[in-house]
């Protein structure tokens, strides 16, 4: 129930292409200055991102194209299993293929997601409203003169570090590294980078596949938000949520979902209600996903590092995903009665925590 999405990663890890000269002394705020105004320069460029996650030793390669107002083509090269697969967007609709199973899937971006602010300009205003940046200093990448980064969490309950390397010239990002409490977990290098290049619109166009199966998303409609008592009324078991949440988070959303033929579910999210940017309270968001349980049913596995920790008597799995902004981990276990999922980008500690309370 809980995915993962490779177009998300993809376009979090954007480029941050920036024109212009800044000072030799660089204090935190000229730099976040330098960064907002920069951010739109660069309307047009291609790169191909190596991702690599240390605590696997897993890389994925992909290839990026992107246009100014929201035109992007990106196709993964690496490993064997995603090579071939392609989502295309010309600003308004986007296309989404994999060869292995010859089915595209398309979908009409709103209108009011349709926006003038370039990938590199979002990236930019999510990573100086979520971290704390600091000047580290000067370095070279591939021949290239670099200013060094650091950015940590704001929130206390996030634990991952980022260390950065921007193009001096450019301000073009060369190469960023992600910590956890010290450890190197991911590096994601971008390569063969060409920025302010002339990008035929026929390059944001996709051309269905002779014999692929096309399937619109276009009339998925999310389920209907309600209340706790609505939502009991709809499933077989009580719902149980957690007794102890970190500072200042509330109970958001809540929506019942079918997760068979016979037997639906819950989601409950649960937002920091102190945290005024709209995009930091996002990334914090602790999803809750409880269903009757079912002996024979298979699990969704999401990929990355998994272990295993007791919950109140039970064996719980956790899974680490890695982002560009961090961590991601997924609790599964079950009670007998139900099954439960907790996800959020919070430390683990923190994540058993609240597991242990519901």
């Amino acid at each position: 129930m809980k995915r993962t999405s490779i177009l998300l990663i993809a376009i979090a890890g954007i480029s941050l292409l920036m024109a212009g000269c800044v000072s030799d002394e660089l204090t935190p705020e000229q730099l976040a200055e330098q960064m907002r105004e920069h951010g739109n320069s660069v309307q047009e460029y291609t790169y191909t991102m190596v991702m690599t996650d240390m605590m696997s030793n897993e890389t994925r390669v992909i290839d990026l194209a992107y246009k100014n107002p929201g035109m992007f083509r990106i196709e993964y090269k690496e490993p064997a299993e995603v090579a071939g697969q392609l989502q295309v967007s010309n600003g308004t609709y986007v296309w989404m293929y994999d060869p292995m199973s010859n089915v595209v899937r398309t979908a009409t971006i709103p209108e009011d997601a349709q926006a003038n602010e370039t990938l590199n300009a979002r990236f930019i205003e999510e990573l100086l409203n979520t971290r704390t940046i600091e000047p580290q200093g000067r370095a070279v990448i591939e021949g290239r003169g670099c200013y060094v980064v650091t950015a940590t969490p704001k929130d206390a309950y996030v634990a991952t570090s980022m260390r950065l390397w921007f193009d001096r010239a450019t301000w073009m990002l060369l190469k960023m590294e992600t910590s956890q409490n010290g450890k190197l977990v991911m590096r994601m290098e971008y390569k063969d980078v060409q920025f302010d290049v002339e990008l035929p619109d026929s390059t944001f166009e996709f051309e269905v596949p002779e014999g692929a199966t096309v399937e619109s998303m276009d009339g998925a409609t999310a389920p209907p938000e309600m209340t706790l008592e609505e939502a009991q009324a709809e499933v077989t078991f009580e719902i149980k949520e957690p007794d102890h949440l970190p500072p200042g988070y509330e109970r958001g959303m809540i929506m019942a979902v079918p997760v068979s033929e016979f037997d639906k579910g819950v989601i409950i999210t649960y937002t920091n209600a102190t945290e005024e940017n709209v995009v930091s309270a996002q990334l914090t968001t602790i999803q809750l996903i409880e269903s009757p349980y079912n002996e024979s049913a298979e699990r969704p596995v999401p990929e990355g590092d998994v272990e295993t920790v007791r919950i109140n008597g039970h064996d719980c799995t956790i899974t680490t995903m890695q982002g560009m902004m961090g961590e991601t981990r997924v609790l599964q276990w079950d009670d007998g009665e139900c099954d439960f999922m907790l996800a959020g980008a919070l430390d683990q500690e923190a994540m058993i925590e609240i597991a242990k309370s519901i």
